[in-house]
């Protein structure tokens, strides 16, 4: 039989394909009884060949230039960019004359009609994006050079100058992505630590961080009211804005700027729980500013914390801004002011001692109760309920029996030593 043979051996295989290739392979096996071993060879080329001409289980061909997905990363930001999953644009991704904010280029070698298609849908996203905070906020700051980022909860504009995290020097589109991240991680820990649904925080969070002050002094009246004083402005309730700069003096590097931006936006977000109301100019303002403090306690470990709304307190860090033990001390020496004073007082009526305390009093009810029990209590504060009914039927409490419980609490759980 000559190498010819081959072809009649292709037939009989194929006739028998419908029985499937079980058939196949048993049909194969009782040939080969028959057949002297030097045909085997010529077996196994006719499977071969029935193989190839069954479109069914023919392998693709992969490309080894992109590995079959139709494109590449893009080398100048992609792998950067993906590595924050919260990521949906960015301003420098969306300049890049390499990707047009696709974050991926086209393969050179393969065609993907589908790969294709939606990449010229990210470009043309991320081209009107840009464009839209190009008017809304460069425009208004006159300045060209602000990078930009929106992620799942947020929209934020940036210019913070290049600066160490802990050992690393970080560029500013680096430092915007860390922040974006950062501020995304403290809305879910609020979401989490309050056993919130999702739809009670409605508004999506809007941070401008600056570098130069005269950015802040021009855009923050356009977005957040007043006249662009201080280091920072916010807008709550309704809207969850806050816009500020880097003031040399009192966030000097991205420890105090990280803290700054926890205790604002904590703000923000409790203002923004349903119903959206600041409470801080209500006669409230120690849930304001205890709120704001027991998250800056709790995820930088300290308090140094305070806002334009807080001009009650003298400027400076209170106790270097650990508080439990001053709390503690003042609870020992009965020389602290009632819950019944604080709890009638806006924010910016507190003194330092009476952050402390409000910062206390929030950490007692949560750790006391739950979270899920304090946001019901704000909230039925927001609905307009006085604060003695709120603590009866959220707690079980009468206002005049708060004091008793608070202070054994604090002796049980606060020490007298140490932070």
């Amino acid at each position: 039989m000559t190498s010819g043979s081959c072809a009649p051996l292709v037939e009989i295989f194929a006739s028998i394909q419908g029985d499937g290739w079980r058939s196949v392979y048993r049909g194969a096996a009782l040939f080969v009884k028959r057949m002297s071993l030097r045909f085997l060879s010529l077996i196994l080329c006719a499977i071969g060949s029935v193989v190839a001409q069954d479109e069914s289980v023919a392998s693709p061909v992969a490309c080894r230039y992109c590995k079959s997905e139709g494109e590449r990363v893009c080398k100048k930001h992609g792998r950067f960019l993906e590595s924050d999953r919260a990521v949906l644009q960015c301003s420098v991704a969306a300049a890049c004359r390499t990707c047009a904010g696709a974050l991926a280029v086209d393969c050179k070698i393969c065609k993907n009609e589908v790969v294709e298609r939606t990449a010229a849908e990210r470009r043309e996203q991320a081209r009107i994006w840009l464009a839209g905070r190009r008017k809304a906020v460069d425009a208004i700051a006159k300045n060209s050079d602000l990078l930009h980022v929106k992620t799942a909860h947020l929209d934020l504009a940036f210019s913070i100058r290049p600066q160490l995290v802990g050992r690393r020097k970080l560029d500013t589109h680096q430092l915007m992505h860390l922040y974006a991240d950062r501020i995304e991680a403290l809305r879910s820990d609020f979401i989490l630590s309050f056993k919130l649904r999702k739809d009670e925080l409605p508004a999506r969070l809007q941070v401008y961080m600056f570098g130069d002050r005269r950015d802040h002094r021009l855009v923050s009246p356009r977005v957040a009211g007043g006249g662009g004083g201080g280091s920072g402005m916010k807008l709550m309730g309704v809207d969850a804005v806050y816009c500020m700069y880097q003031e040399p003096l009192t966030m000097s590097g991205d420890e105090a700027l990280h803290r700054n931006i926890v205790h604002s936006v904590a703000h923000l977000l409790i203002s923004n729980l349903r119903p959206e109301v600041w409470l801080g100019n209500l006669g409230h303002g120690w849930i304001d500013a205890g709120v704001a403090h027991w998250f800056e306690d709790r995820i930088t470990g300290g308090c140094s914390n305070y806002c334009y709304e807080e001009v009650g307190a003298k400027k400076g860090s209170y106790k270097g801004g650990h508080w439990r033990v001053p709390v503690r001390r003042a609870i020992e020496s009965g020389k602290h002011e009632s819950f019944v004073v604080v709890s009638k007082l806006n924010t910016d009526q507190l003194t330092w001692p009476q952050h402390a305390l409000a910062f206390a009093y929030v950490d007692f009810l949560v750790a006391s109760f739950s979270g899920r029990a304090f946001a019901d209590f704000v909230s039925a504060i927001k609905r307009g309920d006085a604060v003695r009914d709120a603590l009866v039927a959220t707690f079980e409490m009468k206002i005049l029996e708060f004091d008793d419980v608070f202070t054994a609490w604090v002796k049980k759980n606060y020490p007298l030593e140490g932070r």
